[in-house]
């Protein structure tokens, strides 16, 4: 069984992924040689990291298991996410789309978006969620849009997306910051804002999120209650990704 972890890339002075237990204590560390914009986690004791034109997959020691290259050095891997048997990346640069790939990272499909995501988040009914501007999207893993819920204020961002049962989160920046509360249809239930600006955001257990900003790591309620707000001692660090592992016990 794998115990409950909290998993977050960096980069800065220092560059690879932290894991940290549900109290956001470090465990160990894995730094590498890459930028890695996002993190998430796979089912065995593994882990995805987004870099360049390429994927790498990991071990929770740090073991690399493979370093998937796309022949287009023009690509740019951003977003990741994982479910039991796939993994979902978004791309910009020479093309703008999302590739499906087993979790031995070869691909099985793509499908062009024409926009620039910041996050992507697995569904639970065969589908994706994609933040990106103030647009939240909803699609078919074949590619079909099923839905593109515009904000109407231009000047908020969608930093991130995660989504856990019948619920979607989204970070957002710009005239505010903090995070948003959805139905799977994009409909808002609720909103949060922080005041700080969030990188990413990860659904956790007991409707709880945690979030990666700069040098600080945060575990919120998903009604806005701050349980724990770690801050790493150098602020050079700066938290990218950020993805969880739990088991229910119900």
């Amino acid at each position: 069984m794998i115990n409950n972890k909290v998993l977050a890339s960096y980069n800065g002075p220092q560059r690879g992924f932290t894991v940290r237990s549900m109290q956001l204590e470090q465990e160990s560390f894995v730094n590498g040689d890459f930028n890695f914009p996002n993190i998430a986690a796979g089912p065995n004791n593994d882990v995805y990291l987004p870099s360049a034109n390429h994927i790498y997959h990991y071990d929770l020691d740090g073991k690399l298991i493979k370093d998937m290259a796309f022949p287009d050095a023009g690509i740019d891997y951003t977003g990741i996410a994982v479910t039991n048997n796939r993994v979902f990346a978004t791309y910009e640069g020479s093309q703008l789309g999302v590739t499906v790939r087993d979790l031995d990272l070869n691909q099985i499909s793509f499908f062009a978006t024409g926009i620039k995501a910041n996050g992507i988040a697995a569904g639970p009914n065969n589908d994706l969620y994609l933040a990106a501007g103030n647009h939240l999207y909803h699609y078919n893993i074949d590619g079909t849009l099923i839905q593109d819920m515009t904000f109407p204020d231009e000047s908020i961002n969608y930093t991130d997306v995660t989504v856990i049962g019948q619920r979607v989160y989204a970070a957002y920046n710009g005239s505010q910051e903090g995070f948003t509360v959805r139905d799977l249809q994009l409909k808002q239930l609720s909103f949060t804002n922080t005041g700080f600006n969030i990188n990413a955001l990860a659904a956790g257990p007991d409707n709880t999120l945690y979030l990666s900003s700069a040098n600080q790591l945060y575990h919120y309620q998903s009604n806005g209650t701050l349980l724990k707000n770690m801050t790493f001692p150098d602020d050079r660090i700066n938290y990218t990704g950020i993805s969880v592992i739990f088991t229910s016990l119900t």
